[in-house]
């Protein structure tokens, strides 16, 4: 009964007024943390349920034709959203205007689709897309739309009616897409419940936040915030081709049934990174901008999140790669197992850009952003270089290497400016992982061993391989700590305290 009570008033607690930064920091990170476990969670299975009902050539369609918005998408942002979140004075006089300019974008966005399906049909050699894409172009007329009041929200930080936003207009749509896909069984379905859940947030935006906008065409006041959009505009579309342009490529040199076994790959292999990694990184950037005077507090927090964030993606990551045949096997379905060869690479992409976000914060808080927009563009080149001919070569896991070697580019240039920017001893960035790889390795060999005394043949087996290999893991990191001195021990009662 005392367990549940402490249970119950940690996970409430986080919901009211911190005493200390550190706490505010925190308790907000576990919010975005446990909606963004809850939202991607749900979004795991309706992948599953996707897989299993529709084959690999639908998917890849449904992903071209997301392909040719994004891309238009990219090259028309504002960053009005995101200036208004920065301005330090008052914005209320700012949201109409900005409103405004959403909707123009909104409204040019559908009409360019429209008009240019057939354009990216041809380009891509599938006048299958051509109607999905003008059907997509929706999305964007209907975000134009979307109550601006929603961006004070994430200004004040009022996670409440910021979390029920997110969580129920995710999950309409989960729900949309999988009723589709049981009457359907084709892309279409995936169509229908985009458009659908960007409907219900839509609606949600103007049911969550009261501010009701009007037209105002007089810009003149706002400039400044466009002025400084375009920063995250210039950022946005270098951050599009180093991370969407290894899908252009294969959309144009490869069929759609290779983009999709390329997509669930990746979706699959960064999931520990892009999730747990990327939340703790947003989490921690607010704490970073507090310390970018200090650079012995910046580097000694820098370490000790390193040092939880490594006990947990390496074992992740290590445990997936011994078991990627089985996970797809026995969660998708026997018709994914030619995406095997790329999972394996999109594992080692996730290792690789977990510390991308662990160090992208670090300069956001120290006020340098453009560190990130210089390091990505720097990845695009080289991706770029190498994809075309090893793609040609390998196909896509071609591909995949050549995504790899791109975001490994990228990093050597982050730890580099990293060391020179908190003087921090290169050494020790690799340091702080070797007892996780230890600690995985003895979860390997545990899991090797399992598999030769009896294969994985049911979804059940595989569970509890998995539940071994944590069990497994745990014992090996707690022991492995102990006889070093209890770091990371000391490591998780610093971020435990701030919670």
């Amino acid at each position: 009964m005392i367990l549940f009570v402490r249970i119950w008033k940690k996970l409430f607690g986080v919901w009211e007024t911190a005493e200390t930064m550190g706490q505010q920091v925190a308790r907000g990170g576990l919010i975005l943390f446990f909606e963004r476990t809850l939202m991607k969670g749900s979004q795991f299975v309706r992948t599953i349920i996707v897989a299993r009902l529709i084959f690999p050539h639908d998917i890849g369609l449904f992903v071209l034709a997301s392909l040719g918005l994004s891309t238009v998408s990219v090259f028309v942002q504002l960053g009005i959203n995101s200036a208004i979140i920065q301005e330090k004075r008052d914005v209320r006089k700012y949201l109409d205007n900005a409103w405004t300019a959403n909707v123009m974008r909104g409204i040019f966005l559908a009409v360019v689709m429209s008009f240019g399906a057939n354009l990216f049909g041809r380009f891509f050699d599938n006048n299958a897309i051509v109607m999905m894409i003008r059907v997509l172009g929706l999305l964007a007329l209907m975000e134009g739309f979307e109550n601006i009041g929603m961006v004070i929200l994430q200004k004040e930080l009022a996670l409440n009616r910021q979390f029920f936003y997110d969580v129920f207009g995710n999950l309409i749509q989960i729900g949309a897409v999988i009723l589709a896909a049981l009457i359907f069984k084709n892309a279409w379905a995936m169509v229908v419940g985009a458009v659908v859940g960007r409907l219900a947030y839509l609606i949600l935006s103007y049911l969550c936040h009261p501010y009701r906008p009007r037209l105002n065409f007089d810009f003149r006041g706002s400039w400044h915030l466009f002025k400084f959009g375009r920063w995250i505009a210039l950022g946005g579309i270098v951050s599009f081709f180093a991370t969407r342009g290894d899908s252009l490529v294969i959309g144009k040199l490869l069929s759609v049934d290779q983009l999709a076994f390329y997509q669930m790959a990746f979706a699959l292999g960064t999931l520990p990174a892009m999730e747990f990694v990327k939340t703790l990184g947003n989490m921690f950037f607010s704490l970073y901008a507090k310390m970018q005077e200090d650079k012995n507090r910046m580097r000694l927090a820098f370490t000790r999140i390193g040092r939880i964030v490594s006990a947990i993606i390496i074992p992740a990551s290590v445990g997936m790669f011994v078991l990627a045949p089985d996970i797809v096997r026995y969660v998708y379905g026997s018709r994914w197992l030619s995406m095997v060869p790329v999972l394996y690479v999109a594992i080692l992409f996730g290792l690789l850009k977990s510390f991308e976000f662990l160090v992208g914060p670090v300069f956001l808080g120290v006020g340098k952003p453009y560190v990130s927009i210089i390091t990505m563009a720097f990845q695009a080149v080289v991706l770029f270089a190498v994809i075309s001919p090893l793609t040609r070569m390998y196909g896509i896991t071609g591909t995949a290497i050549a995504a790899l070697l791109g975001l490994f580019a990228a990093q050597l240039v982050y730890a580099y400016r990293l060391v020179r920017e908190i003087k921090i001893n290169p050494f020790s960035i690799i340091g702080q992982s070797m007892l996780p790889l230890f600690g995985s390795a003895i979860m390997c060999l545990a899991l090797t061993s399992l598999r030769s005394f009896k294969s994985v043949n049911s979804f059940g087996v595989l569970i509890s391989y998995i539940f071994a290999g944590v069990i497994v893991y745990v014992v090996a990191i707690l022991f492995l700590d102990k006889l070093v001195g209890g770091k990371f021990k000391e490591s998780y009662t610093w971020i435990r305290t701030n919670i």
